[in-house]
């Protein structure tokens, strides 16, 4: 396994070295602080008990493939989901080591890759290719969400209750285990008491992070990406040039119909990273601005609030298209602010990558 300085090197900062910085370091301290105890620790606490409560529906529809088991899985996974987005855009340190994001979903998934590992493990049928170490060590795309959505929403979701399909309730219960395992992973290291990461971005002579100002660059990063990340992979690759060119089961969770919930719980937690870390900082130093991005929010928010009834449907339909392009262009003029008038405004250094990591 790889060391935890060897994961952190990998963080891409690549615009740090030799950087001026005009924000001084308390008060980035002070934001990066704010950030880790109003909005990090408070949604990895939220995302664990999401996984708590899908791990333990999952071992009860193993031992007892009831209906009513099934359904309770299918409204924690929607839970579960639900909470990623919560720190999905905290695409750095903890959530990139071990590749603990890519085993929480996978997605996009281009090659469909999720189907194919989930149709191999079924049919070999092989208990040890699901246990914590076979799932440590590869088959990423088979041991997430995506895969829980296939088993419990997918075609063949039926077939959970089926008395000769023992096999499939227990990978799923060994999914729901490994999420909950991973889950624990990254609320650990954040934790005051268990990893302390949070005080890592604080910066440490010789550390990756030097400085509060380093971190709040990665910290950065997370908002601009979030924004990015929620327009070009889970909104724009399924409205197609037209109604007949869209592409609705590239949407992330289209079994389910729950992405457009995802798309606005992402809306829902990067506002409010930006409000418990930024805006105050932003304010400080430009008030009008730190309004102006607030209202950039609410208006991404409001736009993904009118897609109806669900992005799936909605991007082939004219009027539901509209509603997508609506989202699609409020999330981008917040993206701008960010990076044209937020970025100088705290000082932060130009031409950084905010997909790091990806």
């Amino acid at each position: 396994m790889p060391t935890r300085r060897a994961l952190a090197a990998l963080l891409a900062l690549p615009a740090l070295a030799g950087s001026a910085w005009a924000q001084p370091m308390e008060p980035a301290r002070a934001a990066l602080r704010a950030a880790v105890s109003r909005h990090v620790l408070p949604r990895h606490a939220a995302f664990t008990a999401a996984a708590a409560a899908f791990a333990s529906a999952t071992a009860a529809l193993r031992t007892a493939p009831e209906a009513a088991r099934a359904d309770a899985a299918r409204a924690v996974w929607a839970a579960l989901a639900l909470a990623f987005q919560g720190i999905r855009h905290l695409r750095f340190g903890p959530m990139e080591a071990f590749d603990h994001g890519f085993r929480i979903t996978l997605f996009p998934d281009p090659r469909n890759a999720t189907t194919r590992e989930l149709a191999e493990l079924l049919r070999e049928g092989d208990p040890e290719s699901i246990t914590p170490q076979a799932f440590a060590r590869g088959r990423v795309a088979a041991q997430g969400l995506p895969a829980a959505e296939r088993l419990l929403f997918g075609e063949a979701a039926p077939r959970l209750l089926a008395p000769d399909e023992a096999f499939r309730r227990r990978l799923l219960a060994a999914i729901g285990a490994n999420l909950l395992a991973i889950a624990q992973a990254m609320q650990q290291e954040w934790a005051p008491q268990g990893g302390a990461f949070g005080t890592e971005l604080e910066g440490t002579p010789g550390g990756v992070f030097r400085s509060p100002q380093d971190g709040l660059l990665v910290l950065f990063k997370s908002l601009h990406g979030g924004l990015e990340f929620l327009g070009e992979r889970q909104v724009a690759r399924a409205l197609g040039a037209t109604a007949r060119q869209a592409f609705p089961r590239r949407t992330e969770a289209w079994r389910s119909g729950a992405s457009l919930a995802l798309v606005q719980a992402g809306l829902a937690a990067q506002a409010e990273l930006w409000r418990t870390g930024f805006a105050p900082l932003v304010a400080a130093q430009d008030a009008p601005l730190a309004a102006q991005v607030a209202q950039g929010y609410a208006a991404a928010e409001a736009a993904a609030a009118a897609i109806a009834p669900s992005l799936e449907k909605a991007v082939v339909q004219p009027a539901g298209r509209a509603a997508v392009e609506a989202l699609l262009l409020a999330s981008g003029q917040a993206r701008r602010l960010l990076t044209e008038r937020v970025a100088p405004a705290i000082g932060l250094p130009v031409g950084f990558n905010s997909m790091d990591g990806d």
